[in-house]
């Protein structure tokens, strides 16, 4: 708002009015880091982070998952969706999406070593297929 006050002038806006952004920007990110650490502390051995841990350790597959998904629902060979969901919906597309991920990848987990397609990287960067499914 206080940019208005100066009429978006090009020295005020991109030097001298953003420096409260930059700043402020720093600020807000550590707060944002101590609010996780601190969530973390206290529910360190609750479902919550236990999902995490195993979305992190499928983060390859979980991410092909997500554009898969999303791509399927957004693009003409699939819903084609593209431009028709407002923002409230596909911010609960994107919350859907995560809590799937959030129950599927730690049962994944109890089954197999890795996610499929961390298998595959795997197996492709040792030139063998490495143990995928747990004994």
């Amino acid at each position: 708002i206080h940019l208005i006050n100066y009429g978006f002038e090009i020295k005020y806006s991109f030097f001298i009015g953003s420096q409260f952004n930059y700043w402020g920007c720093l600020g807000v990110s550590l707060g944002y880091i101590a609010i996780i650490m601190l969530l973390v502390q206290i529910f360190k051995n609750g479902w919550i982070i236990k999902s995490l841990k195993a979305v992190g350790q499928m983060a390859f597959t979980n991410y092909l998952m997500q554009t898969i998904i999303c791509t399927f629902i957004f693009y003409g060979h699939g819903i084609g969706m593209f431009g028709k969901v407002e923002r409230t919906s596909q911010i609960l597309i994107v919350f859907a999406i995560w809590i799937f991920q959030m129950i599927v990848s730690p049962i994944w987990l109890r089954y197999f070593y890795y996610g499929p397609f961390e298998w595959l990287w795997r197996s492709l960067t040792y030139r063998s297929l490495q143990p995928m499914k747990r004994s």
